[in-house]
């Protein structure tokens, strides 16, 4: 009789979420006949079937999913035990899933986990790199406990205010502002509510909705083209972006002459428990890159 193991408890958590074998197997970094051992010795062990193998995937028998929902608790379980063990200690040791579009992550994060890192030498960080609107999500479901996201956003989450970015044309030259919409546009990747704010000055500046242009995808290959002049870009700009790339920047101002400003936040659930080295790193954002508004 083999022992059910922590790892087992694991390949039902993420089979559950990713019915998936391929997948799964990748994810968790063993052979695909590896882990279709493991989940035969389950079903030996426990005598029931637990999935079963289609055409499109893995399907969970009713007896599958209940063990699977046992394997999220017993998996939150052991996580928390960890965590608890870890607050005894003096010097603070775990590891926090944070998300960060891929701006962000360049100009900002890199001197935020620094700075903290200083005095806190055990802590590590994992961090995903991805739209504000899926970051968000995953923010929601618990997928990672924290998140620096662009854009206001709605939902059950806590929010620090961060960073506040201004709206900038982005060309290789002098523009003539009266003149934009005949010149080439390019399109890039962006978080719905950035995208919301731009467009909607644009309608309110032109009286037309923008035009479709070049679609350059990352935002950074969108600069490289403006680079070579081959049209502009509208982007909420980090600062030090000048230092970085030797490009013209022209103001997107409202009807009052005011920036078109964009905010980010560090957002975490309401709801969820968390853990000490989470509640301290929030702490840290909170003294020292806070913008009081």
């Amino acid at each position: 009789m083999e022992i059910i193991k922590d790892s087992d408890w694991e390949i039902l958590y993420k089979l559950y979420e990713t019915p998936n074998m391929t997948k799964v197997a990748d994810m968790l970094y063993i052979s695909q006949p590896s882990l279709t051992k493991r989940v035969k010795n389950m079903e030996k062990e426990f005598g029931v079937k637990i999935i079963n193998r289609t055409s499109k995937g893995v399907k969970f028998t009713s007896e599958g999913e209940y063990l699977a929902k046992k394997a999220k608790e017993y998996m939150e379980f052991i996580k928390n035990v960890k965590e608890g063990l870890n607050s005894y200690k003096t010097e603070l040791e775990g590891t926090i899933k944070v998300g960060s579009p891929y701006t962000y992550s360049k100009f900002e994060l890199t001197d935020v986990l620094f700075e903290y890192s200083k005095k806190n030498k055990n802590v590590k960080f994992e961090i995903i790199n991805d739209q504000s609107n899926n970051l968000f999500k995953m923010v929601l479901k618990n997928h990672i406990e924290l998140g620096f996201i662009c854009g206001d956003f709605a939902g059950d989450v806590n929010k620090i205010l961060v960073k506040q970015n201004k709206a900038y044309i982005v060309s290789k030259g002098p523009i003539n502002l009266e003149k934009l919409s005949q010149m080439q546009r390019i399109d890039y990747k962006t978080n719905d509510k950035s995208k919301e704010i731009l467009d909607r000055w644009w309608r309110k500046t032109y009286g037309e909705n923008p035009p479709i242009g070049m679609f350059a995808g990352y935002v950074e290959f969108a600069w490289q083209l403006v680079d070579k002049g081959l049209g502009y870009a509208c982007c909420f700009l980090p600062d030090g972006f000048e230092k970085v790339y030797n490009l013209c920047l022209t103001p997107i101002l409202d009807d009052e002459g005011n920036n078109i400003i964009r905010n980010t936040w560090l957002v975490y659930p309401k709801k969820k428990q968390m853990s000490t080295v989470v509640k301290d790193f929030v702490q840290f954002v909170k003294d020292n890159i806070q913008i009081r508004e």
